[in-house]
């Protein structure tokens, strides 16, 4: 998308939210000029694209160009920490000296802070939360939830909508329930009219929420609050505090500021509630992160869905080219759908298209079922700000059909780069700016689907406005049921199961790239112990790709016991194969065949199980998130997290999290390690080079965080009273931990110790509590065990159902042969078969499709005569030799199943009979290539013709298997 000129105001308000001081806009306007005229279309600023800037500004005369450098490095902040731009190495210094500016402005303002600490912590804020001044809230929703700027709490007191542009309207902050956590939502500036909505969540705790519910029921619409008043009032605190504390009266001897007071709250959470700088700003700035709503699918949606796991277009496994488009035709699907919007009832159609069951991919070409599951999605749910589109709307948004390059193939599809190349083909042929956003929104649906998730619109993006953050997240339970989805399913072979549940879990335990997990080789994953849970990734270039930022890394990981015993089997069934095999897949598996049959898999049961806005790069998304509450609760030495499930609570024991961290700690204490580069340790294991893209682009929300740094708080009966209601805190009350702390006859100034959950649970059970929007996250049925995932699979290779084979797509379907019997599979892990030779069977046996004895090749078995077994991996049979059974000797014994047996002929001809038109026969209608004939002449007896099969893999079991398939 065509670059857009920087804005100065977007600048100087993040300077302003980090508690920076902005220049004039003139010193960024010539800053903005020369990055314009010297960068690229992509995130990236060269060092010789900045030696240029750097000169002229090096030309100008005095102290116009001490302004100039300071505007270069306030322009280059911004785009490294909001644009998530890639800078030259030698500015990495100008940021830290830059955050270091604004801890020490942080610090010059920490006696403020500390007496407005003080005032909080005496002032009976319970008890008057139905009564608070607008300043009193501001104040009190800074210290306990967020010290965000005067502008923004001013926004969430008056309710104002986001600066929506175009014709969506912007939308409110609002409190929700996220897991049964009261929330703030906070809908960040749009800074253009094709920017795409997104928020930020932070926590509330209890005082807040109900201080803030009484506070919007009570403001008069007519009487809005303004800044200035907001800051007297502020003003008027601070004078207040001045006799405990004298030398506020001369430090601030003029009016607070905005910028003054936004400080002093920061160093509150850095002094008071020890806030590391990092998580300071992720609490002060909230452009920072991006959260999302969890999405519960239908039943009706997960039990269709469930139904394609697995299943593949028939024929993608070919190798046949694909049809031009003249031969094709051109039909678009799409269009036909726009008619019926046209013609009928559009909530008749709605319903009929909501019912409708999943669509097979075509081979040949997607894109026209691309395009009309894009119509199908805009008329059913509507798009990104309207609920219902407007016919004339639909038709201009898929414009685009006719201007899209074709065809492409589903292979193609499901390879990352021929995709990425045709979307980039199909976004660069735009003849303007308008046709190029069509193309984007279509490439973000795109995207989205299970077949195209790898697809990066990243790519596509202004590059000087916030990166859209594709911000979703699975918790641990949620991936160990897909896991078991992916196991107990009656469709794919036993091995393609096992090795899509491992890509799985590696890729939300390790949090690694979809290319990360598929490159793995066996050498790159060691266990340092037989039974252990730990696991250490060695992220690094191969045969088949390099690593995204051209470095290795090594990524250590702790998982349960039952996700690290099946990635333990998958390297046990592998024992044999040389140390650079692939963990993933079969040896000499192209990486296209893996991506469609281990990840596509994946893909599809997450999007079954919790809906399609979720990809398979969310794994990564939810391993990090993972990996930094692991990191963070060492630091905090705390693990009693109430908002998690049961499976990421094991993960969050202080033992776990000790075991993540070994590799830094080397059985250390935390408090004798660098606790001031923990953020930077676990963004390394990412293999980013900062933390802050790691957290607008992984770290979803801010809601969570708090809880690591909170402790119990101590509360008045009277201030539960006011908080609750008499009746809902007379029966927390009740609850045995907290009555145990009442004497027989408690009063209203009686003291109790409670946790932010407990009062969480009880206001949530209250009136308005009731009304809130609630968001919870799908159930799951996840079995504990630490062999549970092994046994699951193992059980579905004992019971395996019988699955059907269809030679083409008008066939009869006969019985797939499934030569991945139990046995085989535990062959291979104790070691009396070789993965090799399976590999090479399942290579000539045409890799992923599957094979069977139709009707005619079992006549024809009939028509040749019994098999003999004639030695160990050796068989044959004798049949007369003539052209009628050379056609079923072909179609029987030229099929899939034979493909690793050596077949040679023996003819033995009666010496009154010459044996030159049989041989003849055999050259023409048996033999195939250097197939060796032996012509025998007998004295007596009728002549035989024998075709004997010498079995050429040292796999007796894949033997047995051919011949059980023949008897």
């Amino acid at each position: 998308m065509k670059i857009k000129r920087l804005t100065v105001s977007h600048i100087q308000d993040h300077l302003h939210n980090m508690g920076m001081e902005a220049l004039d806009s003139a010193h960024y306007d010539t800053i903005i000029e020369q990055i314009a005229l010297y960068s690229d279309t992509s995130r990236v600023l060269t060092q010789a694209s900045l030696e240029p800037i750097q000169a002229t500004i090096k030309s100008t005369f005095g102290g116009r160009q001490r302004l100039l450098k300071r505007a270069l490095n306030h322009v280059l902040l911004y785009l490294e920490q909001v644009c998530q731009w890639q800078l030259p190495e030698q500015k990495a210094h100008v940021y830290r000296d830059q955050k270091h500016q604004w801890l020490v402005q942080v610090m010059k303002h920490a006696q403020l802070g500390g007496a407005l600490f003080g005032h909080y912590q005496r002032a009976p804020w319970a008890e008057r939360v139905k009564t608070l001044l607008a300043c009193e809230l501001i104040s009190l929703l800074a210290i306990e939830v967020a010290p965000l700027p005067l502008a923004t709490w001013l926004a969430v007191l008056r309710r104002d909508r986001s600066n929506g542009k175009g014709k969506g309207k912007g939308k409110k902050t609002r409190i929700e329930v996220i897991d049964d956590r009261l929330t703030l939502t906070l809908w960040h500036p749009i800074k253009h009219k094709r920017q795409l909505p997104s928020f930020a969540r932070y926590a509330l705790t209890p005082v807040a929420y109900v201080a803030l519910q009484h506070y919007w029921r009570r403001r008069q619409p007519s009487h809005r609050v303004s800044e200035p008043a907001l800051l007297a009032g502020l003003d008027d605190m601070v004078r207040a505090l001045v006799p405990g504390n004298p030398l506020l009266a001369r430090t601030y001897a003029k009016p607070i500021t905005a910028r003054q007071w936004h400080l002093a709250m920061q160093a509150i959470w850095h002094c008071e509630h020890q806030y590391p700088p990092e998580l300071l700003l992720d609490m002060a700035v909230p452009s920072r992160h991006c959260a999302f709503h969890p999405v519960l699918p239908s039943k009706a949606h997960i039990r269709e869905a469930l139904k394609q796991l697995y299943v593949l277009p028939r024929h993608a496994n070919s190798n046949g080219s694909v049809p031009s488009a003249s031969k094709r035709g051109a039909q678009w699907p799409h269009r036909a759908l726009l008619k019926r919007l046209n013609d009928e009832p559009r909530a008749s159609l709605k319903a009929q298209l909501a019912a409708e069951s999943p669509i097979e991919w075509p081979f040949n070409d997607v894109v026209p079922t691309l395009l009309y599951l894009f119509t199908r999605e805009l008329i059913v749910l509507g798009g990104a700000t309207c609920r219902q589109l407007r016919h004339s709307t639909l038709v201009k948004y898929t414009s685009i059909y006719s201007k899209l390059p074709r065809p492409m193939s589903y292979l193609e599809a499901s390879d990352p780069h021929k995709l990425d190349d045709w979307a980039n083909t199909a976004f660069e042929s735009q003849e303007n700016e308008a046709m190029q956003w069509l193309v984007y929104n279509f490439l973000r649906f795109v995207s989205q689907q299970a077949l195209t998730d790898h697809l990066d619109v990243s790519q596509f993006e202004c590059p000087t406005l916030p990166m859209n953050v594709d911000a979703y997240r699975l918790r641990t339970d949620h991936v160990h049921h897909a896991a078991h989805r992916l196991l107990e399913s009656h469709q794919g072979t036993h091995l393609q199961r096992l090795c899509s549940a491992v890509a799985l879990l590696l890729g939300f335990y390790g949090a690694l790239r979809r290319g990360e997990v598929l490159r793995l080789r066996l050498q790159d994953v060691m266990r340092p112990s037989a039974t252990g849970t730990q696991f250490r990734l060695h992220i690094t270039q191969t045969n088949e790709g390099k690593t995204k930022n051209r470095q290795s890394r090594f990524v250590f990981v702790v998982m349960p016991e039952s996700a690290a015993n099946l990635v333990a089997l998958l390297i046990q069934i592998k024992q044999s194969c040389a140390p650079h095999t692939p963990l993933i897949g079969f040896e000499g598996e192209t990486l296209s065949s893996m991506q469609r049959h281990y990840l596509y898999p994946v893909t599809q049961v997450l999007k079954a199980l919790y809906g399609n806005q979720v990809r398979f790069h969310h794994l990564r998304h939810s391993g990090a998130h993972l990996l930094f509450l692991q990191g963070i609760s060492l630091a905090c030495d705390f693990h009693s997290h109430a908002h998690c499930d049961g499976m990421s609570e094991e993960l969050l024991t202080k033992e776990a999290c000790d075991a993540r961290f070994e590799f830094w700690l080397e059985d250390k204490p935390f408090s004798q390690v660098n606790d001031g580069i923990l953020l930077d340790v676990m963004s390394d294991q990412l293999g980013h080079r900062y933390y802050a893209t790691t957290r607008q682009s992984y770290l979803h929300g801010a809601e969570w965080l708090p809880e690591c740094f909170s402790h119990p708080k101590a509360y008045k009966i009277c201030a539960l009273q006011a908080l609750l209601g008499k009746h809902t805190a007379a029966h927390l009350l009740s609850h045995p931990k907290v009555a145990k702390q009442l004497g027989s006859a408690p009063n209203g100034q009686d003291v109790v110790t409670l946790s932010q959950n407990m009062l969480y649970d009880a206001l949530l059970t209250t009136p308005s509590g009731r009304r809130l929007r609630y968001y919870t996250a799908p159930d799951t049925s996840v079995i504990y065990g630490s062999n549970e995932l092994v046994r699951e699979w193992d059980n579905r290779a004992q019971y395996a159902p019988y699955q059907t084979h269809y030679a083409s797509a008008r066939a009869k379907g006969v019985t797939a042969l499934d030569w991945q019997t139990r046995e085989l599979l535990i062959a291979l892990q104790d070691g009396s078969e070789r993965f090799s030779d399976i590999s090479v069977f399942w290579q000539r046996c045409g890799q992923h499709r599957s094979f069977g004895l139709s009707n005619r090749q079992r006549t024809a078995l009939c028509e040749l005569g019994p098999i003999t077994v004639t030695g160990a991996r050796t068989f044959s049979v004798s049949f007369a030799c003539n052209q009628k059974n050379s056609e079923a000797f072909n179609a029987l014994f030229r099929s899939h199943l034979f493909a690793c047996c050596y077949v040679s002929f023996h003819l033995a001809q009666n010496r009154k009979q010459s044996p030159e038109r049989k041989l003849a026969l055999i050259k023409r209608r048996y033999a195939r290539g250097s197939e060796p004939i032996t012509v025998e002449t007998v004295p007596c007896g009728s002549s035989r013709f024998t075709v004997s099969f010498t079995f050429t893999l040292h796999s007796p079991l894949l033997f047995d298997f051919i011949i059980h398939s023949l008897t």
